[in-house]
């Protein structure tokens, strides 16, 4: 009997070992899970059909007949949405999903009730998430209206809010990601369904209801994550907007489908501590309208993301109420700052600092520079100051196809003003200015000290002031690596400026497109160019040009100059003191008329017309002497003694 029972035993050993080894293997890493469950009404338990669940990158089931769905995904961990007509977007977050696994995630979605607001907001009010707000006329909003997040807004035909901050008026709109807070039109059915109940009779459009007023001192509403559609049909507007001494905040938002002359959101008279930031435009006549109060960094964009073609009519920030307030930094650089007439202000105590890659487009509009300007760009983010209708820099922003093309003239100039005035272009491009009767596209004017560098200067306008006119400035200014071409004059200095030869005067790609009087102009407001210091010119590509009453090297100062320097004059002379002009017999260096074609090219622009004679100019007049006299050297051509 005992080995009876020693041998059953052994068996069952064995048998365990059998069917041990035949459990079955887990589940590999890589094999899908499977998430299924109902979907029904969280009032009446009714099953819902036709409901959408998404993984959060894309839908992923529909609910059947009965509510159910299914679905297989990889193994991780989920936020799952479901959405449905009718109802309430439930959000089910950090679900796991086992590989080989299934999951059961049911939702109890609640319906949507309709509530029609036709009275004013006199009380501290909380709209949720469970209801469709429906707004009928003006509404004033005068006391707090709290939005939740993931609440619909519908405005009928016309219909308006107004916020009267005085009052105590003041909207607090914050959704989130996965809930937005949309307000939109009461025909729109994507968002909430066939609110005004004609089935697909109508479809939204741009200005179907009217706008959101932000008004009241200090008004600081907030808006993030909300869906603006289908507005700005008050005499075509704005469908936001931010009056003066608002200090609102417009954040995480998307502006789409609006009409909106003054831009879908005008904040153009709003205080300094607005806020726009991370927001989304497309689809609107203007997206954007600011002022020179705040800050614009470069989080907005202005294109639909799923659809980076879909961008605005006019796809560009309107930039009004030109007045710098203190210190600025505007960085966007995908659409540019449009500023269409009027003048800009910089005064003194406060700046502007443009960020590399800003476009700045202009149109009949000039600077007024006693602050600060830094526009300090990179070789391959340069800052435009161009035309508004210059199509090739930042798009079509006008809006008119190739019925209006740039051209010299188009805007008018910034002036940097006031002594000491440090402000500083770097790697800039500046077309199409010298508008207006200025002619020039930027002036430095009385004992600023500027710096100008890297900077191309092209097609602008300058006949006499020259497109860059330092003419007034002070000592400390620089003036180098630029390049100017398809200009008229394109430089004017003065005797207390050093000038290397840095500088180009050509178009580099193209060496044959220069500048149409292709020279350097010096004189000192008008008169005979005064040396201020020890001074040294070696630019070598055009002529130094005195067309005034010469150049005058006084005791004490001196002018040295470099190999193949050239001098034009158009009367006048070089009075100098014996020894201060140094190099005066270098090879190549010549003293001339501003006729002389032969030596430093068409200077004066006009082809053959005109041709160098004796005494086109004086000569050079050595005060040094005893007695004085004049220069008889052979680099002096057509002066009073040749």
């Amino acid at each position: 009997m005992k080995k009876f029972n020693l041998f059953v035993a052994l068996m069952i050993i064995a048998f365990s070992f059998i069917f041990f080894g035949c459990e079955e293997d887990p589940a590999a890493p890589d094999e899908p899970g499977t998430v299924e469950g109902i979907i029904t009404n969280a009032n009446t338990g009714e099953a819902i059909s036709g409901a959408t669940i998404n993984d959060g990158t894309a839908d992923v089931a529909t609910s059947e007949t009965g509510g159910t769905y299914s679905f297989e995904t990889d193994e991780g961990t989920y936020t799952f949405t479901c959405t449905a007509e009718g109802y309430n977007m439930q959000v089910m977050a950090d679900v796991e999903v086992d590989a080989g696994e299934t999951t059961t995630v049911d939702f109890q979605l609640q319906p949507v009730t309709v509530v029609l607001i036709e009275n004013n907001i006199v009380g501290n009010t909380t709209w949720t998430n469970n209801n469709i707000y429906l707004i009928d006329g003006e509404i004033l909003i005068q006391a707090v209206l709290t939005i939740e997040a993931g609440t619909r807004i519908k405005f009928k035909d016309s219909a308006r809010f107004g916020v009267w901050g005085n009052s105590g008026g003041m909207i607090i709109a914050e959704g989130s990601t996965l809930l937005p807070i949309i307000f939109t039109s009461w025909h729109d059915d994507a968002h909430g369904g066939d609110t005004n109940g004609n089935g697909s009779a109508s479809d939204p459009t741009r200005g179907d209801w009217n706008n959101i007023g932000i008004a009241g001192s200090n008004n600081q509403s907030s808006f993030d994550y909300c869906e603006i559609y289908y507005g700005g049909g008050y005499q075509d507007r704005y469908v936001m907007y931010l009056d003066s001494e608002t200090n609102a905040s417009v954040t995480n938002c998307t502006f789409a489908h609006n009409e909106g002359d003054y831009g879908a959101l005008d904040a153009s008279l709003a205080d300094t501590g607005t806020i726009i930031q991370n927001n989304v435009f497309y689809d609107n006549t203007w997206p954007l309208n600011i002022n020179c109060s705040y800050n614009i960094d470069d989080s907005n964009i202005f294109h639909d993301p799923s659809g980076r073609s879909d961008v605005n009519d006019h796809n560009g920030i309107q930039v009004n109420n030109m007045t710098v307030v203190g210190d600025l930094v505007w960085s966007e650089t995908e659409v540019p700052f449009v500023f269409d007439g009027s003048e800009m202000s910089i005064a003194l105590g406060t700046s502007l600092t443009l960020s590399p890659g800003v476009m700045i487009k202009l149109q009949n509009n000039d600077w007024w520079v006693r602050g600060t300007l830094i526009a300090a760009g990179t070789m391959s983010q340069p800052i435009w100051f161009t035309s508004y209708k210059d199509d090739t820099v930042g798009g079509d922003t006008n809006n008119d196809g190739s019925i209006t093309s740039a051209g010299p003239g188009d805007w008018d100039y910034i002036k940097i003003l006031e002594i000491n005035n440090v402000s500083s272009f770097d790697y800039c491009k500046f077309y199409y200015g010298g508008g207006y009767s200025a002619d020039y596209t930027l002036v430095l004017d009385s004992g600023t000290t500027v710096s100008v560098t890297n900077c191309a200067f092209v097609y602008n306008k300058g006949a006499s002031q020259c497109v860059l006119n330092a003419w007034l400035a002070d000592a400390g200014t620089n003036i180098a690596f630029n390049q100017f071409y398809n200009n008229e004059k394109p430089l004017r200095i003065n005797g207390s400026l050093n000038l290397d030869s840095s500088n180009i005067f050509h178009n580099p790609e193209s060496p044959t497109q220069n500048n149409l009087y292709n020279g350097i102009f010096v004189d000192n407001q008008g008169t005979s160019c005064n040396i201020a210091g020890n001074i040294s010119w070696v630019e070598t590509e055009v002529p130094f040009c005195a067309l005034a009453q010469g150049i005058n090297i006084d005791t004490g100062n001196s002018l040295t100059i470099a190999e193949n320097v050239i001098f034009k004059f158009d009367g006048g002379s070089l009075d100098y003191m014996g020894d201060n002009l140094v190099n005066w017999d270098a090879n190549g260096v010549w003293f001339t008329s501003y006729k002389d074609d032969e030596h430093g090219g068409d200077t004066n622009g006009d082809g053959d017309v005109t041709v160098p004679a004796d005494g086109d100019w004086q000569g050079v007049y050595n005060w040094g002497g005893n007695p004085n006299f004049w220069e008889a050297w052979d680099n002096i051509l057509y002066d009073d003694l040749h």
